[in-house]
Parts: C-alpha cells; sequence; structure tokens
C-alpha cells in the first residue's frame, strides 16, 4: 500500500559500486527537499521521513514494508540516532540497491546535535553527524529531486500540473514531511490535528493559518507524510509559480506550481507553446528539442575585463512528456516570480525524466572556436564541456551558431543557427563587485535598458552563492517585466542561499557569489523527424560578483 506514494517518496536511483564492509554513510537529508546540512531548513525534524545515501547500507534487494507498523529492522539493516546521550530506533520505510534508505525520525528524539548509525549484518557504520530539530518542512516534488514542480494535488486528489491548473480560491493539498513530532508512535497509523505553526508562500503571497491556511499535519494514514491545505490566493497565475513552505523560522526548498485563470484547465506561459500543452491536455504524447546557449560576463573589481569561474555553457535536451509526466515540463520560472535551490539555473528540469536519443553528438559551429561539441550527459541530454585550455568564452555578440545533430534511435537529423544577442538590460545602483546583501531582507534590484520584444517583454534576473570550498551551493531565478526597471527578490528566496564564501585569482580574494540579469533572445524552431517542436534560443547574462551575507 505504501508504494501507492511511489511518486513522493521515491529517490533518484544510485547505483552502487562494488559495496565492502562497514557501510558508510555520505548524506542524511530530509526526504522532500534534499537539503545539504548548513543550509537553511536542512535539519532532521522530530517525525518526519529522512533519507540516507551511502554505500552497502544494506542488500542489493529488500522486500520492503508493506503495511503498519513499520519496522525498525529490516533485510538485517537497523537504524540508530543518538542525541544528547539517548539513542532511538528509526522506523525504515523502503531501501534501495544498498546506497539508499528512507526512514521515520521518532518524534521522541531529543532535539540537538547528533549522530546516526547504520548496521547491516552486525557491521556498523561511522557516526554520521545530524542535527535534530523540531520541525524543518520539506516539500516533495514529482521528480523527486527537491525542486520543480511541487507534489500538490486538488481537492480530490488530482496532481497539479500545467495541464491540469489550480486557480485562485481554489484548495491545493501540499505534501512533505517535517511539520514536526507527534504524541504515539510514529510506526503507526498517525493522529489527524495540526502541526506548528506554518507559513506557505504561494507566488509572492504568504498564506498563513489566518489568511487561507486550512490544514496542517499528518496524511491521517502514512507515517511522517505531512498535507498542507492551502487556498490559493487571488492575483496569482502562471505555469511556473513558486510555492514554499516556512516552518520553524526556515525555508527548505522551492518549488512551483501551475496555476490559470477560472474556467481553463491549463496554463499559458510554457515555453513549449499553447499548442503543444494543449496536445498533452488532450492525452497525446509530445516530443519536444530544446537548445539554449548562455553567455556570463561577471565583473569583479581588480581584474582587467570580466570573469566568471563557470563560463559560457550550452545545453539540449530531448523529452518525450506524456500526459503523466507533465509535470516534468519545467522551462524557467512565471513572470513576477523567484525559484531557487541546489541548481543556479532552472530553465530546463525536464532532465530528471527519460530523454530522447538524438544522437551520439551535437556539433556546434561559430566564428569561435568553441569547447567542443554537445555530448551526452545520458541519452538525450548534452551539454557543451565548459573548460578548455585556450578561453572560458566562445559565445560572441552578433555572430551566428549552428548546432546539427545526425540523427539517433529517437530523433532524425536537423540543422538550426541561432545570432547571439547581447540584451541591452543592465543591473543599477550596483556600483562595484563585492557588494554585500543581507540574505534576511528583501532585495530590490533596479536596472536599465531592455527590448521589450525579446522573452515576451521579461528579462531574467539570477544569481548563486557558494561556500569557499564549494561545499554549499544555492542559486536563485527570477522573471521580472523589463518595462518595470525594478523587481524585489524576497527574503525568504534569498534565506535559502549558503552564506558566500571568498575564493583566489592571483593575489585577488573575490567573493564566490553572483548577481546578474539578461533576456533570452526570440527563439528559433526548427523540426526534426520524431520532435512535435524544437526551438534554440540564447541567454547573455551581465552582472557582478556579490557577496550574500
Amino acid at each position: 500500500m505504501f508504494r501507492r506514494f511511489a511518486l513522493l517518496l521515491a529517490a533518484p536511483l544510485i547505483l552502487a559500486a562494488a559495496a565492502t564492509p562497514p557501510p558508510t554513510i555520505t548524506q542524511v537529508s530530509n526526504a522532500g527537499s534534499w537539503r545539504t546540512a548548513g543550509l537553511s531548513a536542512s535539519g532532521i525534524a522530530q517525525g518526519s521521513i529522512f533519507t540516507i545515501l551511502g554505500n552497502n547500507l544494506g542488500p542489493a534487494s529488500c522486500a520492503n514494508p508493506t503495511d503498519l507498523p513499520l519496522p525498525t529492522q529490516l533485510c538485517n539493516v537497523t537504524l540508530s540516532v543518538t542525541v544528547n546521550g539517548t539513542s532511538v530506533a528509526p522506523y525504515i520505510y523502503d531501501m534501495f540497491y544498498g546506497t539508499y534508505i528512507s526512514a521515520i525520525l521518532p518524534s521522541l528524539t531529543p532535539t540537538g546535535t547528533g549522530t546516526i548509525t547504520v548496521t547491516y549484518n552486525n557491521q556498523t557504520s561511522a557516526a554520521y553527524p545530524i542535527q535534530v530539530v523540531t520541525s524543518a518542512f520539506g516539500t516533495f516534488t514529482t521528480n523527486s529531486a527537491g525542486l520543480g514542480q511541487a507534489s500538490v494535488t486538488d481537492a480530490n486528489y488530482n496532481l497539479n500540473t500545467i495541464i491540469h491548473t489550480l486557480h485562485p480560491g481554489d484548495v491545493g493539498i501540499l505534501w512533505g514531511t517535517g511539520l514536526g513530532p507527534i504524541s504515539g508512535s510514529d510506526a503507526n497509523t498517525p493522529p489527524v490535528g495540526n502541526i506548528g505553526s506554518p507559513t506557505v508562500y504561494v507566488g509572492n503571497t504568504p498564506v498563513a493559518a489566518s489568511s487561507g491556511l486550512q490544514y496542517a499535519g499528518r496524511s491521517g494514514y502514512y507515517p511522517g507524510l505531512d498535507q498542507i491545505n492551502f487556498t490559493v490566493p487571488s492575483g496569482v497565475q502562471g505555469c511556473y509559480v513558486p510555492i514554499a513552505v516556512s516552518a520553524g523560522g526556515a525555508i527548505g526548498n522551492i518549488g512551483t506550481i501551475a496555476v490559470s485563470a477560472a474556467g481553463t484547465n491549463t496554463c499559458s506561459d510554457s515555453l513549449m507553446g499553447q499548442d503543444l500543452v494543449n496536445k498533452l491536455a488532450s492525452g497525446g504524447n509530445v516530443n519536444f528539442g530544446y537548445i539554449r546557449l548562455e553567455g556570463f560576463r561577471l565583473a569583479i573589481t581588480g581584474i582587467s575585463g570580466t570573469f566568471h569561474p563557470i563560463g559560457d555553457e550550452g545545453f539540449a535536451s530531448f523529452t518525450q512528456f506524456t500526459p503523466q509526466t507533465a509535470s516534468y515540463a519545467e522551462y524557467g520560472v512565471s513572470s513576477g516570480y523567484c525559484t531557487g535551490g541546489m541548481d543556479q539555473e532552472f530553465a530546463d528540469l525536464s532532465i530528471y525524466l527519460s530523454q530522447l536519443d538524438a544522437g551520439s553528438t551535437l556539433p556546434i559551429a561559430g566564428p569561435l572556436v568553441a569547447p567542443g561539441p554537445f555530448t551526452p550527459l545520458f541519452p538525450g541530454y548534452y551539454q557543451v564541456a565548459l573548460d578548455t585550455s585556450t578561453s572560458f568564452y566562445y559565445l560572441s555578440a552578433g555572430e551566428s551558431y549552428t548546432v546539427a545533430g545526425t540523427g539517433g534511435a529517437n530523433v532524425g537529423s536537423f540543422q538550426v543557427t541561432d545570432t547571439m544577442e547581447i540584451p541591452t538590460a543592465k543591473l543599477s545602483g550596483i556600483s562595484s563587485s563585492g557588494a554585500t546583501f543581507q540574505r534576511s531582507s528583501d532585495l530590490t534590484v533596479q536596472w536599465t535598458g531592455g527590448n521589450a520584444a525579446w522573452q515576451n517583454g521579461q528579462v531574467t534576473i539570477g544569481g548563486y552563492a557558494s561556500s569557499s570550498d564549494g561545499s554549499l551551493l544555492g542559486g536563485f531565478q527570477c522573471t521580472a517585466p523589463v518595462t518595470a526597471q525594478k523587481f524585489t527578490i524576497p527574503a525568504w528566496v534569498l534565506s535559502t542561499l549558503p552564506q558566500t564564501g571568498t575564493a583566489q585569482n592571483g593575489s585577488l580574494t573575490y567573493p564566490t557569489g553572483g548577481i546578474w540579469i539578461g533576456q533570452y533572445d526570440a527563439p528559433v524552431t526548427f523540426k526534426a523527424n520524431g520532435l512535435d517542436g524544437g526551438l534554440i534560443t540564447d541567454v547573455f547574462l551581465q552582472g557582478y560578483m556579490v557577496n550574500y551575507q
């Protein structure tokens, strides 16, 4: 019966290397948010579902529990959490390939700094540090990666997607884990009742108990699984509207929901275009190709010209969407909103879906020598290598770049040309690189210029922050009307970033954070056998290296 919630609890399939005892733990995270220790809301809440990644955590295959109560031992695997001298045994939900375990932390676990161990076949792992907190909410997402389309249903438990939208005034049910502890055993059917005082951010609107939050507690049957019943605020609309939960004073991961005007069941701002969205809504499958070129130019005081450790990039994805997988058709964020998470870019989250093979490589030709062709990270998803011995930068303004494919098992040959444009939109009011912004405060950015004919009259604003050693990374992306000339990034979005560290370039120390603005140019469409539609676009992002503190 627990497999009915596989969409909410499924983890990325991680193939184990040759396992050697004892078990090894590499990560412990909330099962919904996957927040890394050191980021906001990364603690493990009492009574929440959490995940353990590692090696030799159990057998390659194991029959997972199918009924209650949940066990504390499964397939010769047990877990132990110790906080302040008290040890508890978490309840095991499921295990995969000896590399992944999901479990529930008992509500009676003391809060504070502690450790967790995994014992398999009488071999015990080294103690791994964890922080137990009262509440730290993680939203489940349909790609099981902690970002993208949130696991939100309507009042009849139909999954919200771009072809089954919510409307202002509707009740949506958000699914996640980490609201807080309950009375009684977490191994059995949980009690129904509100837990804590969370706030749900829908678009830019906070929804609390006094303003549209109808219920926030356990699901009523599945242990550890929380549901939050909220009312969609008025004025909210878009295929990719952010949604996040503040519990215990901290924001976890940020997902998105699809909202349309009353009387419609599809949203209208998907990159795929309304015709392909309508085809999905009518029950058809859609094969879509998307190619994106990105140029970065971020200034650093003390370095002549511009500098950025990422350099120019190129991505291509060829994806089949079905009505059942429409939630994976995630491209950016709707106008007037921001999203954020583990990655710096959120323009194509279809990478979490099986792709279509378009060939072994996709050559790119242009006036400058590119680092190489698009090569597949896995079938159907391609990336241009980022670094060569010559230059980080290979995209040049006003020049044309041709991407070609000889064809693969699913997509035929094609050729399409994009002309790289540099938008006139530039940030203003930031006097130099190295500026400092507070993550606890709203950040209003201003710009000059811009082209109302590009990106449907929108600009893209983005940024990132990284710790000095790169172990903590977070980013955000916002879309705003170009004519507004200013936009406010909410503090609850910025709060998900780590504190900015520093890096070294020769004798210069600079911050490992950035902020930028740009516009996607008008896309060029292309056709190929096996595709219902395809397009190529580019974006040139300009900004500064900055501090988020």
